[in-house]
């Protein structure tokens, strides 16, 4: 399996990563609320963000897991690179609705809308910092009542009109500063990507200049294929 078809999950991640807006279907007493409110508070103190992040993706009918890592940027509103240095290079960078994917190792530049490349608006409307999870996840606790490292519990981000099947997000809040440690995607196949972070550095005063691709020559520019009805 070549990396390129985990590319989107790569770039879902990130925006998780670094729009961590979690406000959920919270009740009075409900164990939820008071972790949201402070993910969604720290989210709002965030104008640009740094982290390291360590890939494991488990494919259904394969033996091993796919490993990588690398480090990912974000700025708000609407910047991401997302930068694989392990085991090979490759880039994604995001403005906007635009991606762009570079593949050195193919000689390729994919130029797409992630619009038009997930089935949910919710990653693209949070990393433009104009949409709330709510609006699109229910958020819940793990059923068997799961915590992370540092105590926190698990949550579950599930489609509110989806079905038992559906896609479903398990995030790992970090205790100590409220960003995402650990984000795991599963998808209705079965298969699963889990992405840690580290090292997480804010507000730093990330340039414009450093989400800008310059299409190297001899590099092919094409269109990457569309996921989703527009």
């Amino acid at each position: 399996m070549t990396r390129r078809p985990l590319a989107l999950r790569r770039v879902l991640a990130a925006l998780l990563i670094g729009g961590a807006c979690l406000a959920g279907p919270a009740q009075a007493g409900d164990p939820v609320k008071d972790l949201v409110k402070k993910v969604e508070a720290r989210y709002q103190k965030t104008t640009d963000l740094t982290a390291e992040f360590a890939q494991t993706t488990s494919v259904r009918g394969f033996a091993s897991a796919i490993k990588s890592a690398g480090r990912v940027y974000l700025k708000r509103p609407g910047k991401l690179r997302w930068d694989y240095l392990e085991p090979t290079l490759e880039q994604i960078f995001v403005e906007n609705d635009k991606v762009q994917f570079y593949i050195p190792e193919h000689k390729q530049v994919l130029n797409g809308q992630l619009s038009r490349m997930a089935n949910s608006q919710a990653p693209l409307q949070l990393l433009q910092g104009i949409g709330r999870l709510d609006e699109h996840y229910l958020v819940a606790l793990m059923p068997d009542g799961a915590r992370g490292n540092g105590g926190l519990p698990i949550l579950s981000l599930t489609l509110p009109d989806g079905g038992p099947d559906q896609p479903r997000i398990v995030i790992e809040v970090d205790a100590a500063t409220h960003y995402l440690r650990r984000v795991e995607l599963h998808d209705v196949n079965g298969n699963v990507s889990t992405f840690t972070f580290s090292a997480l550095k804010a507000n730093t005063g990330l340039k414009d200049e450093l989400f800008v691709f310059t299409v190297p020559k001899g590099v092919e520019v094409i269109t990457a294929p569309t996921l989703a009805a527009p």
